[in-house]
């Protein structure tokens, strides 16, 4: 399978990932929510639990909303984002680990590792939206860790960013 083949086969099974990005994007706000109304190791909790819970929804609600479901077997850019996923892993870690002396660091370290990893989905969807949308939530929690912003609001923001993002591809891929 060639590049732009196995891309495009990746667009077609993931709504061209848009549906992950809106999940990604509530459990964020979720977390952000639970940070605000209990406190941050249940909105840490939320968020590690509720992104455990992203593919199978987005598959899921692919599946359902848009009539579509996993790329064809052995499609290398389904096992670039699968590998992909051990940064994030080693990165939630890392946030964890650090929060245990800067608690409010978590949210704005989880959104740099996201960040980072939307960077890797141009290369597995093909589409240079995904440098934007890293990029975004990279600056996000740069400054938030530069300026000390709280966590809940990072969770917000890193969520509402993703949420309109996926907005932007979900919504034409509707019609």
């Amino acid at each position: 399978m060639h590049l732009r083949e196995a891309q495009r086969d990746m667009r077609r099974a993931y709504v061209n990932g848009g549906v992950g990005i809106f999940v990604s994007g509530l459990v964020w706000v979720i977390a952000g929510a639970v940070t605000l109304y209990a406190n941050l190791f249940f909105g840490m909790a939320a968020l590690f639990f509720g992104g455990m819970l992203i593919h199978p929804l987005s598959l899921f609600i692919a599946r359902r909303a848009f009539y579509r479901g996993r790329a064809r077997s052995l499609n290398p850019m389904a096992i670039l984002a699968l590998q992909s996923t051990a940064f994030l892993i080693i990165g939630l870690a890392i946030a964890y680990l650090v929060s245990g002396t800067y608690g409010d660091w978590f949210f704005a370290i989880a959104l740099l590792v996201v960040g980072a990893r939307y960077l890797v989905f141009q290369t597995v969807y093909g589409m240079s939206f995904y440098l934007v949308l890293g990029m975004g939530l990279i600056a996000i929690a740069t400054v938030a860790l530069w300026m000390g912003i709280t966590p809940a609001f990072v969770a917000f923001a890193g969520g509402t960013i993703e949420l309109l993002c996926s907005a932007f591809i979900l919504v034409p891929a509707k019609r």
